[in-house]
C-alpha cells in the first residue's frame, strides 16, 4: 500500500517537471521568433532603428511632473498650533481635539437661504479653517479656537467672517495668541466660561 502511495508522488513529480518543460520550451520558441523578427527589421531597414534608438526619451507626462512637485511637510501642525493643541489635550482630556478642520465642517448654512448668495457663501465656509476644535466625546462642537497674532489692528476679513459664522451657530469661539498660550489647568473655564 505505502508503495502505491510513493508512486502516486513520483508520477505526480514527473508530471509537473514534464509540464514545466514544455512550458519553458514554448516560451524560448516564441522568445527565437521575436528576436528573428527584430533582426530581419533591422536587416531590412537599418536606419529606421538606428534613429529609433537615437531618438530622445519623451518628456514626462503632466501627471508626472505635477506629482514629482509635492513633497511630505516636517509637521502636521506648525509649533505654535502643536503647543495650544497640547495644551488643550491636556486640559480636557475627556474631549476630542481636532486641528485644522474647515469651517464648513462645523456649521452650515441655514436650508432657507438659496440662490447665488448661497453659492458664495458656500465657498467663503469652505475656504475657511479652524485652528482647533474642541468637541465633547458625542462629537458634538463646543468651542472653536483661532491662533491669531494680536497685532494693533483689527482682525481679518477671514477671521471675523469665522467669528460671525460660529456666533450664529452658538458655538463658543476663543482668539488665542500663540505668544501667551493658556495654561492647561486654565483650559476647561476658558472653553465653558
Amino acid at each position: 500500500m505505502w508503495y502505491l502511495i510513493g508512486l502516486v508522488w513520483i508520477a505526480a513529480m514527473v508530471f509537473i517537471v514534464t509540464r514545466y518543460n514544455r512550458k519553458q520550451r514554448k516560451r524560448s520558441s516564441e522568445r527565437t521568433v521575436q528576436m528573428e523578427a527584430l533582426l530581419a527589421d533591422l536587416k531590412a531597414n537599418p536606419r529606421a532603428v538606428i534613429d529609433a534608438l537615437e531618438k530622445p526619451a519623451a518628456p514626462p507626462t503632466p501627471a508626472a511632473a505635477a506629482v514629482a512637485e509635492f513633497s511630505k511637510k516636517p509637521r502636521l501642525l506648525p509649533q505654535s498650533s502643536a503647543l495650544l493643541y497640547y495644551v488643550f489635550r491636556t486640559g480636557l482630556p475627556d474631549h476630542e481635539i481636532f486641528a485644522g478642520v474647515a469651517l464648513t465642517d462645523v456649521v452650515e448654512i441655514a436650508t432657507a437661504s438659496s440662490g447665488l448668495p448661497r453659492e458664495q457663501m458656500e465657498r467663503k465656509l469652505v475656504q475657511q479653517r479652524l485652528d482647533l476644535v474642541v468637541c465633547n466625546k458625542q462629537l458634538e462642537v463646543v468651542a472653536a479656537v483661532l491662533v491669531r497674532n494680536f497685532t494693533p489692528g483689527p482682525q481679518t476679513e477671514g477671521e471675523q467672517f469665522a467669528t460671525r459664522c460660529l456666533q450664529a451657530a452658538n458655538i463658543r469661539v476663543l482668539s488665542i495668541d500663540p505668544a501667551a498660550p493658556p495654561r492647561h489647568h486654565q483650559v476647561h473655564a476658558l472653553i465653558y466660561g
